[in-house]
């Protein structure tokens, strides 16, 4: 039912994309970088129109197929999660890794949707990964600013120490840089002093400092998925069970098989005898389908100690490209 529904929505919103390019004159020019964000912001901003167009009972016209898929439409973005499913659906498609499998290159903005997540400053330390130990001065606010409370801590990202969506909000983020983000009620079941759960809040964030240094290089990590689905996704500190599989890319070699094991890998994102790169692709993903990646061998180190329980250390060279394989996701 979820993949006939994720199929009727997509044929919809490429009817719909068709729709518009053959209502509009081609660009010449080419596009810029700012065009591009400017373009984003306005697919975020039509997504939030027709939720709207449903809260003031516009009504759908066309016909009768027509009708069935707008009416489809709506009722999903009228919920939060299906809001979050269409701005990460919204994203450009990339070749498939191998013929006849086609894939989605994964945007890892839907953490900073989810938590409306803005970001100050370069920052030269980092990112900031489940598992990592790290030191942050914050504040919590209520939706009007007012201050709750503000402390600085040290603690495990995952742990969960001040609250359990903050530790998703510093995932990403480097030593020196700011942050702001918005917890929304509906991803919140924990009272915050005498802020219910059915009321947002808001954190700012002062990243001081990360242990141990071991990070991943974002900018050489690519993440596909083969499937998408408008639900919560996984986050720092959450236990799932999953079957993996580890490949060496230069001559094929199988390097870690849960199928040959028997047994499917039992763990809390940011468990630190598993290597950095697990934890790093499970924060954010939605847990259908399969998650692949490709990332060089330092990533699948484990983070803080020579004890590793999916690999033997020593066979892994730092340069080298391995390609991880996710699936068959159970959640608590």
């Amino acid at each position: 039912m979820q993949k006939a529904l994720s199929l009727i929505i997509a044929a919809a919103i490429i009817y719909s994309i068709v729709q518009m390019k053959m209502q509009s004159p081609k660009e010449t020019s080419p596009t810029t970088k700012a065009e591009e964000a400017t373009e984003e912001v306005q697919t975020a901003q039509n997504v939030q129109d027709i939720s709207s167009a449903e809260q003031d009972n516009v009504p759908v016209s066309g016909n009768f197929f027509e009708k069935t898929i707008s009416r489809v439409l709506i009722n999903a973005l009228k919920t939060e999660e299906g809001r979050l499913f269409f701005e990460n659906l919204l994203q450009p498609m990339n070749k498939p890794i191998t013929d006849g499998q086609y894939t989605i290159k994964v945007d890892r903005d839907l953490i900073q949707s989810m938590f409306k997540i803005n970001s100050f400053g370069e920052g030269k330390i980092g990112h900031a990964t489940c598992g990592h130990i790290v030191s942050v001065k914050y504040q919590l606010l209520d939706i009007n600013n007012s201050l709750i409370s503000e402390d600085t801590k040290t603690f495990t990202l995952g742990s969960k120490i001040i609250n359990p969506n903050i530790d998703a909000v510093i995932v990403g983020q480097m030593v020196g840089q700011a942050r702001q983000a918005l917890i929304p009620a509906s991803m919140d079941n924990y009272k915050l002093g005498d802020i219910s759960n059915k009321s947002p809040y808001k954190v700012n964030i002062v990243l001081n400092s990360i242990l141990p240094n071991n990070y991943i290089n974002v900018d050489e990590v690519k993440i596909f998925d083969d499937e998408i689905a408008y639900k919560t996704p996984l986050l720092c500190g959450d236990k799932v069970k999953f079957m993996a599989k580890i490949t060496r890319l230069s001559d094929g070699a199988v390097l870690y098989d849960s199928v040959e094991k028997g047994r499917q890998i039992d763990i809390k994102i940011g468990d630190i005898n598993y290597p950095l790169i697990i934890s790093y692709a499970l924060h954010g993903k939605v847990p259908v389908g399969t998650r692949t990646v490709i990332a060089r061998g330092k990533s699948f180190k484990a983070l803080g100690s020579n004890v590793n329980k999916m690999l033997n250390q020593d066979i892994i060279h730092p340069d080298e490209y391995l390609m991880l394989e996710l699936t068959n996701f159970q959640t608590e």
